[in-house]
C-alpha cells in the first residue's frame, strides 16, 4: 500500500469514530428506559417489608411483565394477561441462613383496576377457600391466602406449617396505604335465591364481542340456576350497552317484547333459541339482567331491588 493511501485511510479514522458514536446515541426509549423501569421497580418493591413476622426479605425482587410473565407462570399467564394484567412483583421471605428455599412467597400483581382485581380474586378459587377480613376481599385456602386491595391482587403462598400469612399480609396492606385502597368492589344484584358464586367476565360476555365489563351472580333458584349479570358504571354506557343489545336481538330476528311495569320499569323480555328465557333492563348507571328466569318469576325480587336502590339514593341527595 502507497503512503499517500496510508495517509487518506488514517485521515478517515476520525470521521468513522464520529459515526459510531452517533448512532449509538441514537435508542429506542420504549426498549431501554432505564429510568422508568428503576421507578416501577421501587414503586412496587415499597409495598414489601424488610421484616415481618420474624421472617426477612430473601434475595432480589424479581418483576415480570406480559412479555415474560409465562416464566414464572407457565400455563396460566393468559388468565391474567386476558384479565388486565399490567405488572407482578415477587419477594420471598424466609429465616437468613437457614439456605435458599423461602418459607413464604408473596406475588403481587397489579391489575390496573379494581374491577379487574376483583376479576380473578373470584377466578382463582378453590373449594377449601375461607373468607378472612384482609384488604377488600380476602380468602385462606390450603394453598395459602389470597386478597384484593384497589387493583392490586396478591398471593401468599406458604411453604411451611402455620406460616404467619395473616400477619403479612396485614403488613403489606399498611405498607400500600392509599396506593392501594383505590375502591372496594361492592355489587348491588336482585335477591334471585342463594347465591352460589360470583365472577367478572372481562370480554366477550355469552359470546357477543360489545357485551365486555360483566359482573355476574349465579343463584339457586328452586331447582335451577339463574345467571344474573350487570355492567355499566355510568348512565351513557348502560344507555350504549341497552342500545348495541337490541339492535344486536333485531339484528338476529330474537324476538323482544318491551315491557312497562309499575313505577315506569321498562323491561326487556326475550325469548332466544339458544339462551331460552331472559330479560335485561336499564337502571341508572347500570344494565341489569337475568338468563333462565322469566320476567314473570323475576318482577317481585326485581321491584324490590329497584325501590329500594331509588330509596337508596334519594337518602343521599341533600
Amino acid at each position: 500500500m502507497g503512503i499517500w493511501a496510508r495517509i487518506v485511510l488514517l485521515s478517515l479514522l476520525p470521521v468513522i469514530a464520529w459515526g459510531i458514536y452517533r448512532d449509538g446515541q441514537r435508542y429506542d426509549s420504549g426498549l431501554l428506559d432505564f429510568t422508568n423501569a428503576a421507578a416501577r421497580l421501587s414503586s412496587l418493591a415499597g409495598f414489601f417489608p424488610e421484616q415481618v413476622a420474624g421472617l426477612s426479605r430473601l434475595g432480589e425482587m424479581r418483576r415480570f411483565g406480559k412479555e415474560n410473565l409465562h416464566e414464572y407462570i407457565n400455563g396460566h399467564a393468559e388468565f391474567f394477561i386476558g384479565a388486565g394484567f399490567k405488572e407482578l412483583m415477587v419477594g420471598e421471605y424466609g429465616v437468613p441462613g437457614e439456605g435458599v428455599r423461602p418459607r413464604v412467597v408473596v406475588d403481587l400483581y397489579d391489575m390496573g383496576k379494581p374491577l379487574y382485581a376483583f376479576g380473578v380474586v373470584t377466578g382463582e378459587g378453590v373449594s377449601d377457600a375461607r373468607e378472612v377480613a384482609i384488604g377488600e376481599m380476602g380468602f385462606l385456602d390450603s394453598r395459602g391466602l389470597r386478597f384484593i386491595f384497589g387493583p392490586f391482587y396478591l398471593k401468599m403462598t406458604a411453604f411451611e406449617d402455620n406460616a404467619p400469612l395473616e400477619a403479612m399480609a396485614k403488613a403489606v396492606v399498611q405498607a400500600m396505604g392509599k396506593a392501594g385502597g383505590q375502591g372496594v368492589q361492592t355489587f348491588r344484584f336482585p335477591e334471585f335465591g342463594t347465591v352460589r358464586a360470583t365472577r367478572f367476565i372481562k370480554d366477550n360476555y355469552r359470546g357477543l364481542d360489545f357485551f365486555d365489563q360483566v359482573v355476574e351472580r349465579s343463584f339457586q333458584w328452586e331447582e335451577r340456576v339463574v345467571q344474573a349479570f350487570i355492567v355499566g358504571s355510568s348512565e351513557q354506557e348502560s344507555r350504549e350497552m341497552e342500545s348495541r343489545l337490541l339492535a344486536f336481538l333485531q339484528k338476529e330476528e330474537i324476538p323482544v317484547v318491551r315491557r312497562e311495569e309499575e313505577g315506569g320499569v321498562v323491561v326487556f323480555a326475550v325469548t332466544d333459541p339458544y339462551e331460552g328465557e331472559w330479560f335485561f333492563l336499564r337502571e341508572r348507571e347500570q344494565l341489569i339482567g337475568a338468563f333462565g328466569l322469566s320476567v314473570e318469576a323475576a318482577l317481585v325480587p326485581l321491584k324490590r331491588f329497584i325501590e329500594d336502590g331509588r330509596a337508596t339514593q334519594s337518602r343521599k341527595v341533600p
